[in-house]
């Protein structure tokens, strides 16, 4: 799961990594209201689960009420990279002496965390390897030691930092390290971690990747899922109705509803192959009934997007009649007006054929023809 810099930064701020002053806005109305409270200048950045906002001219620099308005204007809704901005966080402006970088992430080769920390940042860290790798150290991680501040003042000296400049950056690390472990974090990123010209270290920015498998032990993974708008609020109330259900194209027109991770992923790809656009992966899962394949065609329905939907069932546990079932009364309880495409074999096929050809619905035998006819209509 990826974090919107603002949760990320609520993360690092509960483990003590100070970070600017700053609220998040979706209206211009309490943006003005945050900038007054904080103090201008203040900075403008729009909340994508994803970088590069910087070249992009995204993150916006402000000094008055009238230059906030003219850019919080041209950035909310604004499409960044494919994901639409619906929040923007404003920060108080800080004066950078200097920027650094500093991360957490898991070396899966390895098995085991790394830290890399990095005397210039402000950059991605591909750039940073490319141009500066005499001033980039990486530390792996023994997972029974843990960290510890020895190590991280080794890796400093590295790189040039030492004394009491070196204890400051040691103090950032245990920190950061400490929300990483705490928080089941894949990633933990400062970038730039920045030195004010007050001498104070700074986290201006926060990306990080929480670990799904850990939901069931990490509450904030639950509570910013159940409160985030849009896409991921809708994959998450679908989860939890028992259905894998994530958008792979924002501007998908055939909604794809399958049975199986395997099967489901397989239909994605024939439909792209064939030159369709699907807008998803939504798996119903092994022995589903009527009920959730009803509760699947209402998900789909949410993405507005959608021209189509290519339904591709191969029963083994699940009986084929449940989903006609379930198909059918979403015709009738949804007012589904939007084509169905049904490709149906396997655990008592035939009385599911029966079931939807009695509300007037070809159900096909073979993936390549349903998916054919989805693409072409």
């Amino acid at each position: 799961m990826f974090l919107y810099e603002y949760e990320g930064k609520a993360l690092f701020q509960s483990m003590g990594i100070p970070i600017p002053a700053g609220k998040i806005a979706d209206n211009i109305e309490d943006a003005l209201k945050v900038a007054e409270e904080i103090g201008y200048p203040v900075v403008l950045k729009p909340q994508i689960t994803g970088g590069r906002r910087g070249r992009a001219g995204a993150i916006r620099f402000i000094d008055n009420p009238k230059e906030l308005e003219k850019n919080f204007k041209e950035l909310i809704n604004l499409s960044l990279y494919g994901k639409k901005v619906e929040k923007i966080l404003i920060e108080k402006k800080v004066s950078i002496k200097h920027e650094y970088y500093i991360s957490f992430l898991l070396d899966f080769s390895m098995a085991r965390p790394i830290m890399i920390f990095s005397s210039e940042g402000g950059i991605e860290i591909e750039e940073i390897a490319a141009k500066y790798p005499q001033k980039m150290v990486t530390l792996h991680i023994d997972p029974e030691e843990g960290l510890q501040p020895y190590m991280v003042y080794e890796a400093l000296n590295n790189v040039g930092i030492i004394g009491k400049k070196a204890t400051k950056f040691v103090s950032i690390a245990m920190r950061l390290w400490n929300a990483f472990s705490k928080y089941d974090l894949i990633l933990a990123e400062i970038n730039p971690l920045a030195e004010t010209t007050d001498g104070e270290l700074l986290a201006l920015d926060a990306r990080v990747i929480a670990d799904d498998n850990a939901e069931f032990r990490q509450e904030y993974i639950r509570e910013f899922k159940a409160r985030r708008g849009g896409i991921e609020s809708i994959e998450y109330k679908a989860r939890e109705k028992g259905i894998s259900f994530v958008i792979v194209d924002e501007k998908g027109e055939i909604g794809v509803i399958g049975n199986g991770a395997g099967l489901t992923m397989a239909t994605v790809d024939v439909l792209k192959l064939l030159g369709g656009k699907p807008a998803n992966f939504l798996d119903i899962g092994g022995g589903a009934r009527a009920d959730r394949v009803l509760a699947a065609i209402q998900t789909l329905l949410t993405v507005k997007t959608l021209k189509k939907i290519f339904i591709n069932i191969f029963g083994g546990i699940t009986r084929c009649d449940e989903v006609a079932r379930g198909i059918v009364e979403a015709i009738e309880k949804l007012n589904l007006r939007i084509p169905l495409i049904v490709r149906l074999t396997g655990t008592l096929e035939e009385e599911g054929r029966k079931i939807l050809e009695s509300a007037g619905i070809k159900a096909y035998t073979k993936m390549l023809e349903g998916a054919k006819k989805a693409v072409e209509g």
